[in-house]
């Protein structure tokens, strides 16, 4: 048996990854454009649910005869409006306070060996290779759901909650650029679809 020699990477990186690099992808994901539009569509779900439930509760117990449109519909819609759209704001900011709380926690319990500290980031014609202190993951062309950038970072995602990270911090421009084409070129129209 012949051993076939490995092709050089396309892109070869050596990155440092920080709970706060996790953290930063964690509130990028978890309140961007599509978490936040579903978000957005189950809270005007819960409070159509919520007005309809009152409507209804409301014409069983006046009755068709005592029903009246601005007491039973009228008020309590608008005043569920009026609490839901008080009420919106406080609920984004606890959950980004639910996010970063999550993640602290999960730091807590398992040091997040598998995806922080050094990481070596290859990217080859199969796909992205990520391997770590103690562990090794390769994610082939077709995981590969696009590709988006904060001003620290650069994620390769792979669907809509998960990506490789990769910290800009210490990286030359060069490389850098190399991965955002290798990426663009190999995941086709998903890397611009994000």
């Amino acid at each position: 048996m012949t051993d076939t020699p490995t092709p050089a990477p396309l892109v070869l990186l050596e990155v440092d990854v920080t709970a706060s690099d996790i953290e930063a992808f964690n509130m990028h994901v978890g309140c961007g454009p599509t978490m936040r539009a579903r978000w957005r569509r189950q809270y005007i779900m819960l409070a159509a649910t919520t007005a309809a439930i009152v409507v209804v509760w409301n014409w069983l117990d006046a009755g068709t005869a005592g029903f009246n449109w601005y007491a039973h519909v009228l008020v309590p819609v608008a005043a569920i409006a009026i609490f839901f759209a008080a009420v919106s704001p406080l609920n984004l900011a606890m959950h980004r306070w639910s996010l970063r709380r999550g993640l602290r926690a999960q730091l807590r319990r398992s040091p997040g060996k598998t995806y922080l500290g050094p990481q070596r980031i290859e990217v080859t014609a199969e796909g992205i290779a990520v391997t770590g202190s103690v562990s090794r993951g390769v994610h082939g062309w077709a995981a590969v759901s696009g590709l988006q950038e904060t001003p620290d970072l650069i994620l390769v995602m792979l669907g809509e909650s998960m990506a490789v990270v990769v910290p800009k911090r210490g990286q030359a421009d060069a490389a850098l650029e190399a991965l955002r084409a290798a990426v663009r070129e190999r995941a086709g129209d998903a890397a611009t679809r994000l």
